[in-house]
């Protein structure tokens, strides 16, 4: 999640429509695809995941005893019935692992050492309320059969956006391909643009500052406050065909200025 200052400075300021941001001779002229981030619509109440207990579980709640079908079901009841619960569904182990599969598809490693049985059972839904997030959380923590209890304030980019491309920032990497390396340049950058303004599956590009990407994971992650300096700056693109992803991340996932590349509802 990463933005840039000088395109929001380019554009007259974050969420203003334009034509054209780049020069006569730059590779966006005439160009309608390159914007600033939307308005919103932002995500209102906040989603919740509940992991239930296994049998080697060491959690307090849990005691290394599995939930049973039947707290799993009163669990679920008790959720359906609370006013602050928008809705609520369940996904087995199964499930759990046909989503981890799909969103870790390009991870032979990580597929390779997991299975069905790492998966946990989970009950998962939303709240209308983001005001509820905690009073909700410190609930659940205590409920037995729950072994771990996540509320985030949902995703901003879903939605409105097909792929999110993370360009090297200012802090230092440690190990990936910004490790032993500066913050993506301009000229790194324009290559960037110019590549995916060419290619015909990208419909829209949206460009991120660090001040953009703050303000999304503060309010995904609710109630936290994080330096605008751990940000970096972002593309996130909307495609003609969702299809197309894999196509276009490999395009751009290995130029130089690029951090990560991935399609949104993974990331």
């Amino acid at each position: 999640m990463t933005l840039t200052g000088a395109a929001d400075a380019a554009i007259g300021g974050p969420g203003r429509a334009h034509a054209q941001v780049s020069q006569p001779d730059g590779p966006w002229a005439g160009g309608q695809k390159l914007s600033p981030p939307p308005d919103g619509p932002w995500p209102r109440g906040a989603d919740f995941t509940l992991f239930l207990c296994r049998s080697d579980d060491p959690f307090d709640s849990c005691r290394e005893r599995a939930i049973t079908p039947k707290q799993r079901r009163a669990l679920q009841t008790r959720l359906e019935a609370m006013p602050q619960v928008a809705e609520v569904r369940f996904e087995s182990r199964a499930q759990a692992w046909a989503n981890f599969k799909e969103h870790n598809a390009d991870n032979e490693t990580l597929l390779s050492v997991l299975g069905p049985g790492d998966m946990p059972e989970s009950l998962n839904g939303t709240l209308h309320r983001r005001a509820d997030t905690e009073p909700f959380r410190t609930a659940m923590k205590k409920t037995p059969g729950v072994s771990t209890v996540y509320v985030s304030g949902g995703r901003f980019w879903e939605g409105k956006a097909d792929i999110s491309v993370t360009l090297c920032g200012g802090q230092k990497a440690y190990d990936g391909p910004c490790a032993k390396r500066g913050p993506v340049t301009r000229q790194e950058k324009a290559a960037i643009e110019g590549r995916l303004g060419g290619m015909r599956q990208v419909q829209q590009i949206y460009v991120e500052d660090a001040a953009h990407a703050k303000r999304v994971f503060e309010h995904f992650w609710i109630g936290g406050k994080f330096r605008t300096s751990i940000f970096s700056e972002s593309y996130h693109i909307r495609l003609t065909d969702p299809g197309d992803a894999r196509v276009v991340i490999g395009a751009v996932k290995d130029m130089p200025g690029v951090q990560d590349a991935y399609a949104v509802n993974t990331g």
